[in-house]
């Protein structure tokens, strides 16, 4: 008895220590950096609040692998559902503009030859199977799938980002569950296109509130705009250099961080070297990496004039 009740206090400890060590903002103090506030007095008077959205159609294809159409309709259907959940994208109607594209597409065996100029949006992603290949050994089926996907700028009829990728599978115990393994990969591969995206054209954010003396901060953006857990940042202000002959407005980075908890529409992120920093509320956030599940880490550098809009 003697043992177990010493186990089990052991084991209370171990979870106190651990809570203890657990990122909680709330219960930081709030200290003289914390009430300081950035202004940036060229800054858009919306920012992230009330972002246009931009318009984007998806076209996919089964590519020469006829006979998976149920893996190229997940790939559509998941590039649509990830692409509408961001604040910054508005998926063209499937029935209309993008119906005529994928109907078109479904028959070739490369997508991007498709003719995308009467498309009523601002950017095209084309995505198709470039690569399958699946083995039976007895009952048991594997397979390796490639993806490719292509994001074109109706603005300038010009590709701006291609990307292939090679989601991680499992083997299938019967014709059925391949078919949902397949799905799956898709599924997957759509996701991690969609975080690249995501990184990439995201708005700038903006530090909402700081606490612990600018050790967290809670920045403008969230699930809405593809933020997860574990994501990289970089906080900046933006300074006038037109005094020094140089750029009129450029980006001076002050800080790196790395989020730690993502709600619907702002994440708190644990900033590095905080008392070396001057984190405060106003200053801009760009998210540089973020590393997604599956085995798979996607990293994109984002500036601030890529930013949609600009």
């Amino acid at each position: 008895m003697m043992k177990q009740t010493t186990a089990i206090g052991a084991a209370i400890g171990i979870a106190a220590m651990l809570a203890g060590c657990a990122f909680n903002p709330e219960s930081m103090p709030v200290g003289q950096k914390d009430t300081a506030v950035y202004i940036d007095a060229g800054a858009p008077k919306t920012l992230t609040t009330q972002e246009s959205k931009a318009k984007v159609a998806v076209v996919t294809s089964v590519g020469g692998y006829k006979g998976y159409e149920q893996m190229a309709e997940a790939l559509d259907s998941s590039l649509n559902a990830k692409l509408a959940g961001f604040s910054f994208f508005e998926v063209v109607d499937r029935k209309s503009q993008a119906a005529l594209i994928k109907d078109a597409a479904a028959s070739a065996a490369d997508p991007t030859e498709i003719d995308v100029s009467g498309v009523e949006s601002d950017f095209v992603v084309v995505a198709r199977i470039a690569s399958l290949v699946v083995q039976q050994n007895g009952p048991i089926y594997s397979f390796e799938v490639v993806f490719d996907f292509k994001w074109i700028s109706k603005a300038t009829q010009r590709v701006i980002m291609t990307e292939s990728i090679k989601p991680p599978t499992r083997s299938a115990n019967s014709q059925f569950d391949l078919g949902a393994a397949l799905n799956r990969a898709a599924e997957i591969a759509a996701r991690d296109f969609c975080a690249k995206i995501a990184v990439k054209y995201a708005p700038p954010a903006r530090v909402l509130q700081t606490r612990g003396d600018g050790a967290a901060a809670r920045i403008s953006i969230g699930k809405n705009y593809g933020v997860v857990e574990g994501a990289k940042v970089c906080f900046y202000e933006i300074i006038d250099n037109s005094d020094v002959g140089g750029a009129k407005r450029d980006m001076n980075d002050i800080a790196m961080g790395e989020v730690k908890r993502v709600e619907a529409n702002t994440a708190w992120v644990e900033v590095e070297n905080a008392d070396k920093t001057n984190v405060r509320k106003g200053v801009y956030v760009r998210v540089i990496e973020q590393t997604r599940g599956w085995g798979s880490s996607l990293i994109e550098s984002s500036g601030f004039g890529e930013t949609l809009g600009r």
